[in-house]
């Protein structure tokens, strides 16, 4: 996913190149082999839930993978008929960056229910919060390496969104589950095992973490929110970070 969407920028110049290779066949061609991993997968869980007497779209999980596998199908089979893609473009643009979030959300809802069994709805938005305000982080970056007259603006969204993901999703939300689960029922059977040192060393340092993750979003969102466009392209324009 990750290589479909540089390859992806480098065609539409978002992100600058320095070799002049052909990045449209390399941008097909993780195309088809990222399509086919969607369908193996698909197909493979399809098999799975068989299996077990269960139809796979009776899960939020299932849903998702169809949702996913459809858009998978409509990124790449008309990139493959069409010869004038100009039409298409804009179109495939979305889809591409829109499967993104998806495979997050589809990933992390399908990682709680393999490993508890069953959907804790607070540990589970917790999770898929984190992984998409790690999305938006990682876009910020993009924009502020590879800044064009956009650049800000888009960084500025994406700082939005992360905010709201990281209180609401993450901070809240962990925060009750915490309060009300993790620290009476889970805490207790982890110091008391074999390996406390899980929450001694991990949880105690993800806890002290956690407490200054709005305060860190905000304030990059404000200064964002502060920074002078034009000033901003005179200093990346120069190498000035």
């Amino acid at each position: 996913m990750v290589y479909a969407l540089t390859t992806g920028a480098l065609l539409k110049r978002r992100i600058k190149k320095k070799s002049q290779g052909n990045v449209f066949k390399l941008h097909k061609r993780v195309g088809i082999y990222f399509g086919a991993l969607i369908l193996g997968s698909f197909i493979y869980g399809l098999w799975i839930r068989l299996q077990h007497g269960e139809s796979i779209l009776s899960s939020v999980h299932g849903k998702l993978g169809l949702i996913i596998l459809l858009t998978v199908v409509l990124q790449i089979f008309p990139s493959l008929v069409f010869k004038n893609r100009a039409r298409y473009r804009g179109l495939h643009k979305m889809i591409g960056y829109a499967l993104a979030p998806i495979l997050v959300i589809d990933a992390g809802w399908g990682l709680h229910n393999g490993v508890i069994g069953r959907t804790k709805s607070l540990v589970l938005l917790h999770s898929v919060s984190g992984g998409l305000a790690a999305l938006a982080l990682v876009w910020i970056i993009i924009e502020m390496l590879y800044p064009t007259d956009r650049s800000l603006a888009r960084a500025r969204i994406a700082s939005y969104l992360t905010a709201f993901l990281i209180t609401a999703g993450c901070w809240i939300a962990g925060g009750y589950n915490y309060l009300t689960v993790y620290g009476s029922q889970v805490k207790p059977v982890i110091m008391a095992g074999p390996h406390p040192w899980a929450h001694e060393v991990v949880m105690e340092a993800k806890e002290h973490i956690f407490v200054f993750l709005p305060i860190i979003a905000f304030t990059l969102s404000i200064t964002l929110s502060a920074l002078d466009r034009d000033a901003f392209l005179s200093d990346t324009s120069t190498g000035v970070p």
